[in-house]
């Protein structure tokens, strides 16, 4: 009797080590051109000669990956209710990307070196960041709408719009043209911050001047008579 149970024991450790629950997971999907992610998914992006995207943490039970129409990679980090205390990891690997967005938080970075390219389009919308200082894009068009972050290091041009809140840094000596509406920051990075690391939470606000003061103005008096 002894012996039967250490056995039954052995064999839940052995099903517990081996569950693919806990595993990686690379996802199956047709080619993508660009990467959108929704509600606060944390992703990877590296470079390497063919596309693969990888479940790091999470289930495709809660998480929606696949890819929509114009070839965009769309990961949804809740399209089913998640359990409380969800965590959710992605590597994206691809030759080349046109275009990265981020809706609703979460966190995309560019990690290890990228082959030059001509152009890539970047957006965030209602908070989260867009992390691609490692990679070397010739012509950048940057856009934040209702807060978030993008740190990017053009070679030749940054197109960068900000609307009702958010912050984009760039780093180099590119071309810059900018349009701010609704308040919002697009500033030149220090060296210092070049390398800066961000993480999942907490993400630092960088190079952001100083609010200017604000100064109460009286009315003017009309002359007495």
């Amino acid at each position: 009797m002894y012996l039967i149970a250490r056995c039954l024991l052995a064999s839940v450790v052995v099903l517990l080590f081996t569950s693919p629950m806990g595993a990686q997971q690379t996802v199956p999907l047709a080619p993508f051109s660009s990467v959108e992610l929704q509600d606060g998914v944390h992703a990877v992006l590296r470079h390497g000669p063919s596309q693969r995207v990888t479940l790091v943490k999470g289930s495709l039970d809660y998480t929606s990956i696949k890819v929509a129409d114009g070839g965009r990679l769309l990961i949804d980090s809740c399209a089913m209710h998640c359990p409380r205390g969800y965590e959710l990891e992605i590597e994206i690997v691809t030759p080349e990307v046109a275009g990265i967005s981020v809706n609703d938080g979460g966190t995309i970075q560019s990690v290890g070196s990228f082959p030059r390219q001509t152009e890539i389009r970047v957006a965030v919308n209602d908070g989260g960041t867009i992390d691609i200082r490692s990679m070397s894009v010739d012509t950048v068009t940057a856009s934040v709408h209702s807060g978030g972050r993008i740190f990017t290091r053009p070679q030749n041009a940054l197109s960068a719009k900000v609307a009702d809140g958010g912050i984009i840094t760039y780093w180099g000596d590119a071309r810059v043209s900018k349009s701010i509406k609704g308040g919002g920051v697009v500033t030149k990075g220090t060296a210092a911050e070049a390398s800066q690391p961000i993480s999942d939470s907490g993400l630092p606000l960088l190079s952001v001047p100083p609010v200017p003061p604000v100064y109460s103005i009286q009315p003017i008096r009309s002359p007495e008579r």
